[in-house]
């Protein structure tokens, strides 16, 4: 059982398990989305969820903080750090761009 991911950007798509990080999938398609810290304190990854919220997991403390000084409310509802969320259901497709 997985989740489709696509990333609009580079017009790529790969079939995810449950539990692997957005960033996971991200570096293993070869997408060109940076990363800098990679632990949720920087803001480099911040995408936009453009389909398939509910099969990704919620935002997380530092995510609302790090999106909060990033974005200073200028990103969408759905924008999100791709370092921080994870895919929690199958038989989805999550759609994001960067």
């Amino acid at each position: 059982m997985t989740t489709r991911v696509e990333i609009v950007n580079d017009f790529l798509a790969i079939n995810v398990k449950p539990g692997a990080t957005i960033q996971d999938v991200v570096e293993a398609s070869g997408s060109a989305l940076p990363f800098g810290c990679r632990d949720g304190q920087c803001g480099t990854c911040v995408v936009e969820i453009v389909q398939g919220m509910e099969f990704l997991s919620p935002k997380n403390e530092k995510e609302f903080k790090v999106l909060k000084e990033v974005c200073a409310g200028t990103c969408s509802e759905n924008a999100r750090l791709a370092c921080q969320m994870k895919i929690e259901k199958p038989n989805g497709v999550v759609r994001i761009k960067y």
